[in-house]
């Protein structure tokens, strides 16, 4: 483990992206399939080594052929499809999917039709003792269908979590607060992406929720801040708007657009927890930043949520 190295990659020139991609991911071959002319390419990592936080977007439906990396690489589809051919078969993920790309030693194939990707890489040497009695086989009983929903949102704040500690600039870490971190990751892998690592438990098997409300859920977490309607969230989760709110009704008690505005309440909250004193922010700022316009009804809609009005939280910093 190193000090974090954080970089960022933008072009609409697919040979560029070619070249991002083969450096980030070694030897590849890269198609793009599409008007060229509308390509754009995205790319962020957070690199500290024996870990690595990286951000994908594309626009265009691309294929890679990626080679074996000898990592452990962990995707999280943000939004768009994926299509993975390994030795496993042939997989088709969607927004909200939590899964194994592939075995570490193998290389494959893998489409992305107008993908937003996490992408958490790390190195194997990570998984050596942390379990004396699992080491040896812990990377042969790895599970490579997407986890259940309770083990995706772990995974999900838990990539947050670390990702966040070293994503801002200048800030130097101890080396044991990077080893931890290491360590960690490694062990959060191996809980939520082996066989038999805390299975089965009911609320984590796949079909405890339709995938309709798994995706539409992970899908509105990762994306608070974009303009949202409810076709936009049914697109997403690739089902009609009748159906994605038959399902949200149904498996929640709510609507997709109110389980949006909850999300967005929630960021709020913990904007105005955090705000430094003396700092410039103010309720008004903040909740228009997530879309609440109306300062009197977000006062409301605040208090009835969480038993204070957002005044009284920002005030407790």
């Amino acid at each position: 483990m190193h000090e974090p190295t954080v970089t960022e990659f933008a072009t609409t020139d697919p040979e560029q992206a070619r070249a991002l991609i083969a450096e980030a991911y070694r030897d590849n071959r890269l198609r793009v399939r599409g008007a060229v002319a509308n390509y754009r390419f995205e790319h962020k990592r957070c690199d500290v080594g024996d870990v690595q936080f990286d951000l994908l977007h594309n626009t265009l439906t691309t294929e890679v052929v990626i080679q074996p990396l000898g990592r452990l690489v962990l995707l999280r589809v943000l939004g768009g499809e994926v299509q993975v051919e390994d030795a496993t078969g042939d997989r088709r993920l969607a927004t909200g999917d939590v899964f194994v790309a592939a075995h570490p030693g193998q290389g494959y194939r893998t489409g992305m039709h107008g993908t937003r990707l996490q992408i958490t890489s790390i190195d194997l040497s990570l998984f050596s003792g942390i379990d004396p009695a699992q080491d040896g086989g812990a990377i042969d009983r790895l599970c490579y269908e997407p986890v259940g929903q309770v083990k995706a949102r772990r995974w999900r704040r838990t990539v947050e979590y670390v990702n966040g500690l070293f994503s801002e600039p200048d800030v130097e870490h101890n080396p044991l607060v990077l080893g931890a971190a290491g360590r960690l990751m490694a062990a959060m892998a191996l809980e939520t992406f082996t066989a038999g690592a805390g299975d089965p438990r009911p609320e984590d098997r796949g079909d405890a929720m339709p995938d309709t409300v798994r995706r539409g859920i992970a899908f509105l977490e990762s994306n608070p801040d974009l303009d949202l309607g409810v076709a936009d969230i049914a697109r997403a989760c690739r089902v009609s708007v009748r159906a994605l709110q038959l399902a949200f009704r149904r498996h929640l008690d709510t609507t997709p657009m109110a389980y949006l505005r909850r999300v967005r309440l929630d960021r709020a909250r913990a904007e105005l927890r955090d705000a430094e004193p003396g700092a410039g922010a103010t309720v008004t700022g903040l909740a228009a930043k997530w879309g609440f316009l109306d300062g009197s009804r977000f006062s409301a809609q605040y208090r009835a949520a969480f038993g204070e009005s957002p005044s009284q939280t920002l005030r407790k910093n």
